[in-house]
């Protein structure tokens, strides 16, 4: 009875992980959304990429208070990321895609975003 007892326990604390780690580090998509605004911001020793994006952000964790995107210099792919989202804000592109996850690690309240896609080419 007490292994059986263990093994629901490790079960439980198991699934519950589980379940946290999708739903706060899931990644998703803004498709077909305009860059409405892009800027680059200076925080302690990073550099950060903070974007706006027009349509509904009703998907966006709570930590993103400000309803943005980010990503700061730690990231490995930073520069490219500033790269393409300066050139489809200034192109007028209104088929970006924008890849995010859950999360708010780069910029305490702003979405974190793991790619930038531009026109109709296919992850």
């Amino acid at each position: 009875k007490r292994n059986f007892i263990k093994m629901v326990k490790v079960l439980f604390v198991f699934m519950t992980v589980v379940f946290l780690n999708n739903s706060v580090f899931a990644a998703s998509y803004y498709r077909d959304r305009t860059i409405t605004g892009v800027g680059i911001y200076y925080a302690g020793d990073k550099s950060v990429l903070l974007i706006d994006i027009d349509g509904s952000k009703a998907g966006m964790p709570t930590c993103a208070s400000t309803a943005r995107l980010a990503i700061n210099s730690s990231a490995p792919h930073y520069k490219e990321m500033v790269s393409i989202a300066m050139a489809a804000n200034v192109s007028g592109q209104n088929t970006v895609d924008v890849f995010v996850t859950g999360t708010c690690d780069y910029y305490g309240n702003a979405q974190d975003i793991l790619g930038i896609k531009m026109g109709t080419m296919p992850w």
